[in-house]
């Protein structure tokens, strides 16, 4: 077999602002999932490193309606139109309870202003890393890509419901208030879109 040497010639320019931006978003994104990852995995109890990410499942996100007052000042209807969602568990705890849940696939989703029935579609097909306490509630949430989250008037990010893009991280304590602790990226509140 003869292997044919190929030469690659690149112009290269000054970066542009914008390309400064893109090169950013990216090398932090890399390296926030890298890291969130890498210390999970350093974390983890030594069985459940060794067994390594359980296969991926079929997930489906369910539908609901935020009431009044708690992200929105009107019932806020979140409704999926297109999902095809996976989840595997990447980590357990000691007693075998879900520790970090990886999420992956499509989801578009309509968001509906009760009230006054506008609605929007949004993408939020990014993926995420959930963990869990030992006790099944949320730790935190790491997002590269689009995603939607709540916040409420107790937490320490601005109240409303906001489709997030880029990569964001939201850490939360054991009584449930929220923080938004990395925020590369756009944050789109949509109780202001839909008004």
């Amino acid at each position: 077999m003869r292997v044919r040497a190929w030469t690659v010639t690149a112009m290269v320019a000054p970066m542009t602002a914008a390309m400064t931006v893109a090169l950013t978003v990216a090398l932090t994104v890399a390296l926030t999932v890298a890291l969130t990852v890498a210390l999970t995995a350093l974390a983890a109890p030594a069985a459940s490193a060794e067994a390594g990410p359980e296969p991926w499942q079929p997930y489906r996100t369910t539908d609901f309606v935020s009431p009044a007052g708690r992200s929105c000042d009107y019932d806020l209807d979140v409704t999926a139109v297109q999902d095809e969602e996976e989840y595997r568990v990447d980590a357990r705890h000691a007693d075998g309870s879900e520790r970090l849940v990886e999420y992956r696939g499509t989801l578009i989703t309509r968001f509906t202003n009760l009230a006054t029935g506008e609605s929007t579609v949004r993408d939020l097909s990014g993926h995420a890393w959930v963990e869990l306490y030992p006790d099944g509630t949320m730790k935190s949430f790491t997002g590269a890509g689009p995603f939607s989250i709540g916040f409420r008037d107790t937490d320490t990010y601005a109240r409303g419901y906001y489709r997030l893009d880029g990569v964001h991280v939201i850490t939360m304590d054991p009584d449930g208030t929220r923080h938004l602790t990395v925020a590369a990226g756009t944050q789109e509140n949509l109780c202001r879109t839909l008004g």
